[in-house]
C-alpha cells in the first residue's frame, strides 16, 4: 500500500499523516489541533473506506486536542470514511470511553488491530462483489 507520509510538527511529538492514516505524537493539545483538522480534511478529499486514528504513543491529550479528534471523527463519517482509533494508553483510553467514542466509533490496542479490521471489510467486499 502507497504512503506518501507527510510529517507535520507537534509539540512533544508529531503527526504524520498518509494515504489511510493519521499518527498523533505522545501530545495532542491545541498545538496540533490545526495540522490535524488540515490532516482530516485531506483524507476527506481522498474518500478512502476506512482511516486509521494512531494515538498508540499519545500520553496527554488536552481538551482542544479531544475536541479535534471528536470533530476529526465526525468529519471522517461525513466524508463516507470508517474511522479506526488506534489507542493503548490506558488514560486516553479511559477518557475515548467516558465520551463514548467507543460506542460509535473501532477503538483498538494495536495498530494491526486496526489492519485486520480494513482486510476483513475488504475481504467482505470484494466477497459481495462477486
Amino acid at each position: 500500500m502507497k504512503t506518501n507520509t507527510l510529517p507535520l510538527r507537534l509539540r512533544n511529538g508529531v503527526i504524520k499523516a498518509s494515504d489511510d492514516s493519521i499518527t498523533i505524537g505522545s501530545h495532542f493539545d491545541i498545538s496540533g489541533s490545526r495540522q490535524f483538522a488540515r490532516a482530516i480534511a485531506r483524507l476527506g478529499k481522498a474518500k478512502p473506506g476506512h482511516v486509521i486514528l494512531d494515538l498508540s504513543r499519545t500520553r496527554h491529550i488536552d481538551s482542544s486536542g479531544f475536541g479535534a479528534l471528536i470533530s476529526g471523527l465526525r468529519r471522517l463519517s461525513e466524508y463516507g470514511s470508517q474511522p479506526i482509533v488506534v489507542c493503548a494508553i490506558s488514560s486516553v483510553r479511559r477518557l475515548m470511553d467516558f465520551a463514548g467514542i467507543a460506542r460509535s466509533f473501532a477503538v483498538v490496542d494495536r495498530l494491526s488491530d486496526a489492519r485486520r479490521i480494513i482486510a476483513k471489510a475488504a475481504a467482505e467486499a470484494e466477497k459481495l462483489a462477486s
